[in-house]
């Protein structure tokens, strides 16, 4: 692992983490976990719970007197069941931080995921979005799968056309954005509503704008599932419809 010196005491950008909920109540006290655990501070954490069906609030709600207690600005909302494009424009409204990244409520953040993120952006001026490296594992049985990032990943800075041709990774928790040059194409903040979710309309613009940077520590862990939305098993007609949500995305 890079390591990087940094005073973040004297610091004062805040990052803000921003996360839909839907049903996820059994994986969010790991996942809220690694978000106490993160070595940057000032944070804000906004949670946007989808109308879940389980106890995902609850959970929510029990962790909010920790947040408090660690300095970490704690933003819980709640939306008639929409997915996440619209959890994500419900919580922009709500986005105070300098910087913006966000994780799936499945997944974990290492602890120095924000700070390493934030350092980059700190340090490179001129570079409007970061990246990182993480691992995939099984969600059932916690086996390594394989890194996030390939070579040529780590080699590419622009990375536009590879989101584009889907032939690079997006995971969520791997990305951190400006929040200015992020709102300057997003006005009204509001990105494009899809049922194929939001990383696509988080990153294309910057993305077509300016190189992205990249930090080669795996600081995230992507748990792939097999029920997960990515990876369940769809039909002919389903993939069909699949493939034309993300051409209307890309259009």
């Amino acid at each position: 692992m890079n390591q990087r010196c940094f005073n973040t005491s004297n610091n004062n950008l805040l990052v803000t983490v921003i996360t839909p909920v839907y049903n996820a109540a059994q994986f969010l006290p790991d996942y809220l976990d690694s978000v106490l655990e993160q070595t940057w501070r000032p944070l804000q954490l906004i949670c946007v719970d989808d109308e879940s069906q389980d106890k995902s609030y609850d959970v929510l709600r029990e962790y909010q007197a920790r947040f408090d207690n660690s300095h970490i600005d704690f933003v819980l909302l709640q939306q008639t069941h929409s997915g996440q494009a619209e959890a994500f424009n419900k919580a922009f409204k709500a986005v105070k931080g300098d910087y913006i990244t966000w994780c799936d409520a499945d997944d974990l953040l290492h602890p120095n995921n924000i700070e390493e993120k934030a350092v980059y952006l700190i340090e490179h001026p001129d570079i409007n979005m970061v990246r990182n490296n993480g691992i995939v594992v099984d969600g059932d049985t916690g086996r390594y799968l394989c890194d996030s990032a390939r070579l040529k990943d780590k080699m590419t800075k622009n990375i536009f056309d590879d989101l584009f041709r889907d032939i690079t990774y997006c995971y969520a928790g791997c990305y951190m954005l400006r929040a200015n040059s992020f709102f300057s194409v997003y006005k009204d903040k509001k990105i494009p509503v899809s049922p194929e979710g939001q990383n696509i309309q988080l990153l294309f613009p910057l993305a077509s704008m300016g190189k992205c940077g990249f930090i080669d520590d795996r600081l995230h862990t992507y748990m792939k599932r097999h029920n997960g939305h990515s990876s369940m098993s769809r039909s002919i007609t389903e993939r069909i419809l699949r493939l034309k949500n993300f051409t209307q995305l890309k259009k």
